[in-house]
């Protein structure tokens, strides 16, 4: 007999969310962006969602990321 349990060890079953890496995300978008042929800059990647803080924050380590990424893609 299959029983749902609302609890496991006196936490709730429910699993955690999970925010994913803004520096990934922001990587993906870039290389979404630029896979469409546009201009990645601080307009595209605000149209993606992104906010001009986190842009400021994150931008250079996201795109020196998407270009490993688009680097091992070509390789």
């Amino acid at each position: 007999m299959i029983t749902f349990q609302s609890t496991v060890g006196g936490k709730p079953a429910t699993p955690a969310l999970v925010e994913p890496d803004p520096v990934s995300r922001m990587a993906d978008a870039m290389l979404h962006i630029a896979g469409g042929g546009r201009t990645v800059d601080k307009d595209a990647l605000s149209l993606m969602g992104f906010s001009a803080a986190e842009i400021d924050r994150y931008g250079i380590e996201a795109r020196d990321l998407a270009n490993a990424r688009e680097q091992s893609r070509a390789a």
